[in-house]
């Protein structure tokens, strides 16, 4: 005996799981909101699904208003909250294009500042703002 699982003890053990997660899936209320939640069985809205309270209209509001072309550039101003980044990067990546996101602040062209401490990132210069929401801004900057 070598200690693992013969083809048919596997494909039992597989049926199993996959009908413990049916089950949970189907489950009323709490007990299946995480797996349904998961799965996107009943989403809350037509919004992608982020890991932080994203104000999904601002967002696309700021999409609305960024410039139609690969020439615009953009970054992403906000508090140290790493899900809040993580989740607004990929709402930037969804609602922003063509715009190309920019790893430093001196090369956008144009700047999301959301729920961040300052409006803008030191060292830049507003030419225009756009309020979305409150506490959140598209701001168009001046080339450094």
């Amino acid at each position: 005996m070598t200690g693992s699982l013969s083809f048919r003890a596997r494909a039992a053990l597989l049926a199993v799981l996959a009908l413990l997660t049916l089950g949970l899936a189907l489950a009323p209320g709490r007990l299946g909101s995480p797996v349904r939640r998961l799965a996107n069985y009943r989403a809350d809205s037509a919004e992608p699904i982020y890991n932080w309270p994203l104000d999904a209209k601002a967002i696309r509001r700021a999409g609305a208003i960024l410039p139609d072309s690969r020439h615009a550039t953009y970054y992403i101003h906000t508090r140290p909250e790493p899900q809040l980044g993580h989740d607004l990067i990929g709402a930037g990546l969804l609602f922003f294009l063509p715009a190309l996101p920019v790893p430093e602040p001196r090369e956008a062209k144009w700047v999301l500042s959301y729920e961040a401490p300052t409006l803008l990132p030191r060292g830049l210069r507003a030419l225009r703002t756009y309020r979305l929401s409150r506490h959140i801004y598209l701001v168009r900057v001046a080339a450094s």
